[in-house]
This record gives structure tokens, C-alpha cells and sequence, in this order.
């Protein structure tokens, strides 16, 4: 695939031969209306340049948006890559093995894909990711708080469902959720990369959590990714009301310092929550 892709995919919108030429100008205009824009002294709109500098990659590493999303997304990435481990021992419970264990496994991820679908289709209409994710994610709390206490194994199979209608669906509106709160180009790729590289230390949790002796029970480990998933849920809802105190502080003036400043500090520009 990813030689095809040398092929295939253009390195840029404007080289896409999959659009037409209306669709390409449309998508050219898109992405330079997204950039930075100033009036020059005869009254002009240019588009500002957004040079290196170490001081936007700190504001990004130093700010209290990226360690939220950051934290919220590692606890869902570690519920995340461990959902698969113990998904089979659930179905072989049930008593079905080899192929007919597969299929069955595959209905609560079909659910998932569509409840995703759904979130980020929300998330994007209505400009909104934090409350789509404190929706979804309290039916993975739940799920992981009847599965690790009870024996009943139809149940179980049942929880599955909502870990994975919660989980999954969240992951779309925390990915973007950096992307569409800093609007320098520097500080916007930093935050990004560093929620990743935290976030996908959730896999060295999914490793060590799973003790194969807890087999087929899991209590512990399902009580432990409970409440990173609690945590989670407490991290977005601060991360939300952060966001909406600094919204109502900008259009009270207390921000009118910064206009012009060419970053998400400006009055004019509006967090999304």
C-alpha cells in the first residue's frame, strides 16, 4: 500500500486528480482560509507566514489544553489496545471455538464503527468535541464496572457492546479536539504529536494490566481501566470548562491585550469545546 500511495496519493489537494477543477480551487481556498490573515497599510488581506519558532512548539508543550487531551486520550488508548485481549476468552465461554468464535467477536466492533460514524459526524456538524466525548464514554465506564464483577457470561458478552460503543466513538473528537483550539501552525503540529506519543503509552498499560492468571475473570484489570476511563470523563468536563471560562474571559475584554498577537490568545479567535 504504501508504495501504491506514491502513486496515488498527491501531495497536494490541488494535484488531485480525483477532483475537479471547481473541487480543487474550493479545497485550495479552504486551506488558505484556515491561515493566519492580516491588512496591510493600504488596506490589503495578506496571508501571514508562520516562521519557526521555539516559542509556539512551547506553547504547546506548556499549555494546559494539550495535557488534558493528552491524559483523557492515554486513558482511552490504554482501554483502547486491551479491549481485543480478553474479547476471546468471553466468547469461547460461551462455548464456541475456532471460526464461529471469530464472528462472534466481530458484532460489538460492528457497533463500534457505527456509533463512530455518528460521533464524528456530530462532533463536526456541530462544532462541538468534548461533550460528544462525555456522552460516549460513561457506557465504557459502565460496561467495565458490571464486567468485572459478575460470572454470567451472556452478560459479559453483552457488556462488550457498551466498552466498545464508549470507546471507540471517542477517539474521533479527541484526536482533532488540539487541531481546532490553537490556530498557530507550529504549536498546532507540536500539541498534536505530543498527545500521540502520551497517549500511545496506553499500550504498555493494556501489556502489564492483563495478567494472564486473572484469566478469565480480569476483576482487577477491568477496575483498573475503569478508572483511567473515570478519569478520562474528569479530564474532558475540566478540559470543557477551562475552555468555556476562557471564551466568556475573551468576550469580556480581558484578552483584548493580545489582538493581533497571531495566535489562539487573540479575542477573535474562539476555543471549541
Amino acid at each position: 500500500m504504501g508504495i501504491i500511495a506514491i502513486f496515488v496519493l498527491p501531495s497536494t489537494v490541488d494535484k488531485a486528480r480525483f477532483l475537479t477543477e471547481d473541487e480543487r480551487k474550493l479545497a485550495v481556498a479552504r486551506l488558505l482560509a484556515d491561515r493566519p490573515l492580516a491588512v496591510d497599510d493600504e488596506g490589503n488581506t495578506i496571508i501571514l507566514t508562520e516562521p519557526f519558532s521555539w516559542y509556539r512548539v512551547n506553547q504547546a508543550i506548556f499549555s494546559v489544553m494539550t495535557w488534558l487531551s493528552a491524559l483523557a486520550y492515554f486513558a482511552i488508548l490504554s482501554a483502547l489496545y486491551s479491549f481485543g485481549l480478553f474479547v476471546p476468552s468471553i466468547v469461547q465461554g460461551l462455548g464456541y471455538s475456532a471460526i464461529r468464535a471469530q464472528l462472534f467477536s466481530v458484532p460489538p466492533y460492528a457497533v463500534a464503527a457505527f456509533l463512530t460514524v455518528v460521533a464524528a459526524f456530530a462532533s463536526d456538524r456541530y462544532k462541538t468535541r468534548g461533550p460528544v466525548m462525555l456522552a460516549f464514554l460513561p457506557l465504557s465506564i459502565i460496561g467495565y464496572a458490571v464486567i468485572g464483577h459478575t460470572n454470567n457470561l451472556h452478560l459479559k458478552y453483552g457488556m462488550l457492546f457498551m466498552m466498545a460503543a464508549g470507546l471507540y466513538p471517542s477517539v474521533p473528537p479527541v484526536l482533532v479536539w488540539l487541531s481546532s483550539n490553537y490556530s498557530n501552525h507550529w504549536t498546532r503540529a507540536t500539541a498534536i504529536g505530543l498527545q500521540l506519543a502520551i497517549a500511545n503509552c496506553g499500550g504498555f498499560v493494556a501489556a502489564f494490566v492483563y495478567q494472564s492468571h486473572e484469566a478469565p475473570a480480569y476483576e482487577r484489570s477491568h477496575t483498573v481501566i475503569m478508572g483511567l476511563l473515570c478519569g478520562a470523563w474528569v479530564l474532558v468536563a475540566l478540559k470543557c470548562a477551562y475552555l468555556t471560562i476562557i471564551n466568556q474571559r475573551k468576550a469580556a475584554g480581558k484578552y483584548d491585550k493580545y489582538i493581533g498577537c497571531g495566535d489562539d490568545r487573540d479575542p477573535a479567535f474562539r476555543y471549541m469545546q
